[in-house]
């Protein structure tokens, strides 16, 4: 997460209430290095591309990957943003964290102006000791994440963004190159399905699941750009309402009111009515209620076995986002697929997970 706000906010604090009452953070979620374990020769790199040598940072603790991720500010008075990984945290950590950066430098040069990201300045490729690197740098933006609870001002700003940036979104450079989303969530759909039934076992959730999800497949396309990852963690808002939608490091091509869906998860779970917020919205008022049933059935695939898998050294916090995600992700598809009012208030009334700790009066 590209955040550039300072650590001292009250949002620094915010968190989510787990379904047991466990408490989680929502913006200290990532063990990040800081810029002073950083390898000398990336450093001077670094400062050369940025053209002034770094006198204070800032290592954002947002987000769920291990890499670095820092305000730099520079001698000279200005400040960027600095997102780095090597094929040594690679290893450490398990999975390609710099290829999914050299993905976000590979694509965003090419992203129609107007999607809303903060803009990329340059980026390096290099080999520090036996490491290969990759760097990002971006143009420093005075924005921070909204608060969770979710602030009505708040969502309703980040609503209208996806309004302003959906043209944009729906003109796609060939060289994108981007997959639909087709092949990239529903990818291993029956393995995850197939691992959820060894674990939970067979159920009518799980066959309801697979039908949804096998619907998506023709539901879910379309030819707009698709972040795929828009979760709030990933929205910075400016104190004069401009939001920012950062981490472009895998968007595919769909259906332009997914994203919208997606983050509107997170404000569900923090106990907004987000069905009239989807029935006015100009991007999913006309969306058929069977396609958004198709997209929460396939994220809850994901979430419903990764919240098990083991956690990561550099990202301690993400199977309790998932685990958090997939249960609000199946309070809401289950109440949409209920007949029964009664069933849908008794339902969400009894499982809904609500944010805490939350200072109502900052802006």
């Amino acid at each position: 997460m590209t955040s550039s706000s300072a650590p001292d906010q009250p949002w620094f604090a915010d968190r989510v209430l787990m379904r047991d009452g466990t408490v989680i953070p929502v913006r200290a979620t990532a063990r990040r290095p800081t810029w002073g374990q950083l390898p000398k020769g990336l450093r001077q790199e670094i400062e050369t591309a940025a053209g002034a040598r770094v006198v204070g940072n800032w290592s954002a603790g947002t987000g769920f990957t291990p890499g670095f991720a820092s305000r730099l500010d520079l001698a000279d008075g200005t400040r960027i943003f600095v997102k780095a990984a090597s094929s040594a945290d690679d290893a450490l950590h398990g999975w390609p964290i710099s290829d999914a950066y050299r993905e976000e430098a590979r694509k965003l040069p090419h992203l129609c102006a107007g999607v809303g990201s903060p803009p990329l300045l340059w980026t390096r490729s290099l080999v520090v000791g036996s490491d290969r690197w990759i760097v990002l740098g971006f143009a420093y933006v005075d924005g921070r994440p909204p608060r969770r609870p979710w602030r009505r001002d708040q969502l309703d700003r980040v609503l209208a963004t996806f309004v302003e940036t959906a043209p944009a979104l729906a003109r796609v450079p060939a060289a994108l190159d981007l997959e639909p989303l087709a092949e990239h969530l529903l990818a291993r759909l029956d393995w995850r399905l197939q691992r959820i039934r060894d674990r939970d076992g067979d159920s009518d959730w799980l066959h309801t699941v697979e039908r949804l999800c096998a619907d998506g497949r023709e539901l879910l396309c379309g030819s707009s750009v698709v972040h795929m990852d828009l979760r709030d963690d990933n929205v910075l808002i400016g104190a004069d309402g401009q939001v920012w939608f950062v981490d472009w490091n895998w968007p595919v091509l769909g259906a332009p009111w997914i994203d919208v869906i997606c983050l509107l998860l997170s404000a569900r779970g923090d106990g907004v009515d987000v069905e009239p917020l989807i029935a006015h919205h100009p991007l999913t008022r006309d969306v058929s209620a069977r396609a958004i049933d198709c997209l929460l059935a396939t994220l809850w695939s994901f979430w419903g076995i990764a919240r098990h898998d083991a956690v990561p050294i550099g990202s301690p916090h993400i199977r309790d986002h998932q685990s958090w995600y997939a249960d609000v992700t199946r309070d809401w598809l289950e109440e949409r697929l209920s007949p029964s009012p009664a069933f849908r208030f008794v339902r969400v009334g009894a499982t809904r997970n609500h944010s805490a700790g939350s200072d109502e009066s900052d802006g």
